[in-house]
């Protein structure tokens, strides 16, 4: 008897394939059309089949870590090693006379280490999203009478880390 269309997404491999299509950060559409089914019957399997949307919500939790990571690493900056080639100068001397024979440049490769810098706009939207009620740009006035405009106050930095 052959085996229905969902049936083959439920085993194993099938699952682990969603996860990883979700972990590639496809949406549900898409992940739909590379199962071969439209939109609604994706949405019915999820419903009706827990493993597969577990294997969603696994697949989309590492994604979704991933990119967590991703942006404080961008918003706190951080360090990389960088191969780089450096030219080097030999010289030879005669050990009898110590009078220089010959003179070259070679290339040579190592590793050196390259600051990324903190990006400014990863961490305002960090902080807006993570502490909304302190990083706001919406002033309490704004919120209670519909006006706009307002200040966002920035914490000097030994308020922050006394707090913190």
């Amino acid at each position: 008897m052959a085996r229905t269309k969902y049936e083959r997404w439920l085993e194993r491999c099938g699952l682990e394939r969603v996860r990883r299509l979700a972990d590639e950060g496809l949406s549900d559409e898409e992940i739909a059309i590379a199962c071969g089914i439209e939109l609604p019957t994706f949405r019915l399997w999820k419903r009706k089949h827990s493993d597969f949307a577990e294997a969603l919500g696994l697949g989309k939790a590492d994604a979704d870590y991933d990119i967590v990571r991703a942006l404080y690493k961008k918003a706190t900056g951080y360090n990389v090693a960088v191969d780089k080639t450096y030219k080097l100068k030999r010289v030879e001397f005669d050990p009898q006379t110590g009078k220089k024979i010959r003179e070259y440049e070679e290339l040579a490769t190592g590793v050196d280490t390259a600051h990324i810098p903190a990006d400014l706009r990863a961490e305002i939207f960090w902080l807006k999203n993570r502490q909304p009620e302190r990083w706001s740009e919406r002033s309490e006035r704004e919120s209670d009478e519909g006006e706009i405009g307002g200040v966002v106050e920035i914490p000097e930095a030994d308020s922050i880390d006394e707090e913190g």
